[in-house]
């Protein structure tokens, strides 16, 4: 009896040593965690690369340790650049008002070299960055040779956290050497579920990190660019992985200087652009993807009331050595990887305004409003355009207000020449109102004439393009203007018009005998003009063939010896289409059949 109660004595006294234990270890490891919080914490923060030389401040910090983790409450973080600093280095200052951790893995941490956490809090974040203009940066990390190691060395392997709340975050990046503002960001809020980033997330230039689930709002985002003379404005984001939707509220290309301020910085003719009022809905996106593997695929993307404006100043030099891409082009040496199903825009407008190179007082322009259009198959990502490699555009519009337009456009993808088809037909439209464009550029007005319906059907690529096209018009009547672009009862003018009027121009097409005239389209494309220049050359030969009966073979002997001449003189066209960089690398065909194979292999 007495050796049984000996017994549970002593089973009674192991539990009590074991619960006083239990006890007193969190006690112990609490104990010495509080009075070494701030250098524990501060060398988390500042072991990284970003924050490797800064100094860290708290307000309030408690560290509470239990068998599920260690729980972190911290308040009013301040972490600043070092007082030596100079403005040649990234300066980075940071201010949180809250922050609470629970779960904290000092397994993971000690002998993972990884933040491992179930759960963070974050509240009321200020960051703050200056650094050189970073093309500077760049070359001199490059000299140093501090790219490589900075992306290998100072960093967590990993940082993952089970569920991540964040409210207002306020970012702004600005440019040391003038303190203008490169990035801002203002009230960011998401909730997000498995966060996770790796090391090799970082070294990644594309990828950014995995995440199961995220919903979040921004009030507003600008990126500043063009040595700070313009900027990317985006206000009332909200973006949700599980409804795989994201809206924007305001889009907005938008100029810090006017249009002739602006163009009259450069030495040769450049575009001043705008677009305001924009709102935007995307639908179907991979998130995944993108996060993971820097490929944005979307299914439909939606564009409303866009407003776009785009002035040129003819009075400054075209910059010759230049060649503009066509958008199939563009799309193919895009370094982002994307693919969009369907991307409609709808109710925008459109305007160009161009400064002739002559004595006009004033700009000409031409607009189109109530523009639709629905895109679809916008695609760089290889086995998608194995599958389809067309970008069709099937947009309709009002022209000055009035005419009114359709027209189809297919962009062939990963072809030699970059093809492409344009077909429309522009119906309804009073010709005087293209005067605003027309005057200042010829001195010539459209006194009168209707064009009931105009139809085109061009094949096209980066060299040359032909089709058809017939103009069905009535009344046409021109005047000239005199030198103060006006029109007035000078003799000698209207002769001049008359004289056009009856013996030059058609007025009626078809004529009086129901004669209808088909013009001809054919332009060999003038290699440092802008693609929308070359749509208009193309339809413009076919007006003017209309008028004199060239017929195609003529229009491109006459482009070819025109062509010839400027070659043998000098002049810019001279330019072989077949990169000799590039001629000993396999064609984009023999790329694609070469791809195929391998599918077939694996």
């Amino acid at each position: 009896m007495n050796q049984m109660k000996k017994i549970l004595i002593g089973v009674l006294i192991f539990f009590l040593l074991v619960a006083f234990f239990m006890r007193a270890v969190p006690f112990l490891i609490n104990l010495y965690l509080n009075q070494n919080a701030d250098r524990i914490v501060s060398n988390m923060i500042t072991r990284t690369n970003t924050f490797g030389d800064h100094e860290v401040h708290f307000g309030e910090i408690q560290l509470d340790y239990n068998y599920r983790g260690t729980f972190l409450n911290l308040k009013d973080v301040e972490v600043t650049p070092p007082s030596l600093s100079t403005e040649d280095h990234v300066k980075v200052q940071l201010h949180i008002d809250r922050l609470n951790i629970s779960g904290f893995s000092w397994y993971s941490f000690l002998f993972q070299n990884t933040i491992a956490v179930d759960s963070a809090f974050v509240d009321n974040i200020n960051l703050l960055s200056s650094s050189p203009p970073l093309d500077t940066l760049a070359n001199d990390l490059e000299e140093e040779g501090e790219i490589s190691e900075s992306k290998t060395n100072g960093n967590y392997e990993a940082i993952k956290v089970g569920y991540f709340e964040l409210r207002d975050l306020n970012i702004r990046l600005t440019d040391s050497s003038n303190d203008s503002l490169r990035v801002s960001m203002i009230d960011m809020d998401l909730q997000a579920e498995d966060f996770k980033l790796t090391k090799e997330y970082i070294e990644d230039s594309k990828a950014l990190f995995e995440i199961s689930s995220v919903h979040g709002t921004i009030e507003s985002v600008e990126f500043h660019f063009d040595q700070f003379r313009q900027y990317t404005r985006v206000e009332e984001i909200e973006l949700d992985t599980k409804s795989e939707q994201m809206t924007f509220g305001y889009i907005g290309l938008l100029n810090k200087e006017g249009r002739y301020e602006y163009t009259s910085q450069f030495d040769y003719e450049q575009t001043w652009i705008e677009i305001d009022k924009t709102s935007m809905k995307l639908k179907g996106v991979n998130f995944q993807e993108y996060l993971s593997q820097g490929v944005l695929e979307v299914d439909s993307i939606f564009a409303h009331d866009m407003h776009l404006e785009a002035f040129k100043d003819k009075r400054k030099t075209e910059d010759k050595s230049r060649r503009p891409k066509m958008i199939n082009q563009v799309l193919e040496e895009l370094d982002q990887k994307v693919h969009v199903n369907n991307l409609f825009i709808e109710n925008a407008y459109i305007k160009v305004e161009e400064r002739p190179d002559n004595d006009a007082p004033t700009a000409g322009h031409v607009y189109f409003s109530e523009v639709n259009a629905h895109i679809t198959n916008i695609s760089n990502i290889e086995d998608k355009v194995d599958e389809n490699n067309e970008m069709l555009i099937d947009a309709s519009g009002k022209l000055m207000g009035e005419g009114e337009l359709t027209t189809q456009i297919t962009y062939f993808l990963e072809t030699e020449m970059h093809d492409f088809k344009l077909k429309g037909t522009l119906k309804n439209f009073t010709l005087p109102s293209v005067n605003s464009m027309v005057e200042p550029e010829a001195k010539i007005g459209l006194k009168s004439g209707m064009i009931n319906r105009l139809d085109f059907n061009i094949a096209a690529n980066d060299y040359e393009g032909s089709g058809d096209l017939i103009v069905r018009y009535e009344n046409l009547e021109i005047e000239i203007l005199n030198a103060d672009f006006e029109s007035d009862n000078n003799l000698w003018r209207k002769l001049g018009a008359f004289v056009a009027n009856k013996l030059i121009i058609k007025s009626n097409n078809p004529d009086n005998r129901g004669n209808l005239k088909e013009g001809k389209v054919y332009f060999m494309r003038i290699q440092y003009k802008s693609m929308f220049n070359y749509w208009w050359q193309l339809l413009f030969s076919g007006l003017k063939s209309t008028l004199t009966g060239e017929d195609i073979s003529d229009m491109r002997e006459k482009a070819k010896a025109e062509r010839s001449g400027e070659e043998e003189s000098g002049g810019i066209l001279n330019i072989s289409f077949g990169n000799k960089d590039n001629e000993d690398k396999p064609s984009r065909k023999e790329r694609r059949a070469a791809r195929r194979v391998e599918k077939q292999k694996e």
